[in-house]
């Protein structure tokens, strides 16, 4: 199975991108992950989608269209997810050209330099994701609070208990996905 996986941060050594490559580096032997690169997706704008979506938006939903799952790893602002995964969100979930969010499965986790992870920006993807018509994986959840503690400066979870929740949650997707294609 083929997913992609999106990171809602665009730094460059962000917690969310690094949590993407473990998660690259830690998946089930019948998952590929593919991370999708997001920076070049403009804010969304009916008036751009009236003669096409722009190609970096029709590449994204080629690539979707093409996976079997997609997999979100969003931090949190503000108690809230960031402006650039509503946007991906707002793009891929549009009905104007094609709705390539709707009945996709999809995963969603996050990591944040907070003690309380990213809880309530995966609340608010994931209704973003019901609304758009997506499958959107309940449990488990993986929240990964105080995420600049549990990575060294190469990038690799440190933290056991993280990673084999991040293992068991890699798990239970391949799993579900399985049984919805």
């Amino acid at each position: 199975m083929n997913i992609i996986a999106i990171s809602g941060s665009l730094r460059h050594h962000s917690l969310n991108s690094k949590l993407v490559e473990q998660a690259i580096s830690m998946k089930p032997d019948d998952l590929t992950i593919t991370p999708c690169e997001i920076r070049e997706i403009p804010l969304f704008n009916g008036d751009l989608e009236e003669d096409g979506d722009p190609e970096v938006v029709l590449n994204l939903k080629r690539a979707l269209k093409e996976s079997d799952g997609l997999l979100i790893v969003t931090p949190e602002y503000h108690e809230s997810m960031p402006g650039v995964i509503k946007n991906v969100l707002d793009w891929a979930g549009s009905d104007a050209n094609e709705n390539v969010l709707r009945n996709l499965p999809v995963g969603v986790i996050g990591a944040s330099p907070t003690r309380f992870g990213t809880a309530y920006a995966q609340k608010q993807v994931k209704q973003a994701l019901i609304a758009a018509g997506s499958e959107v994986f309940q449990k488990p959840e993986v929240y990964v609070a105080k995420a600049n503690e549990k990575f060294d400066d190469a990038g690799n979870l440190t933290d056991e208990r993280t990673q084999k929740a991040l293992k068991r949650y890699l798990q239970s997707f391949s799993s579900w996905i399985s049984e919805k294609i």
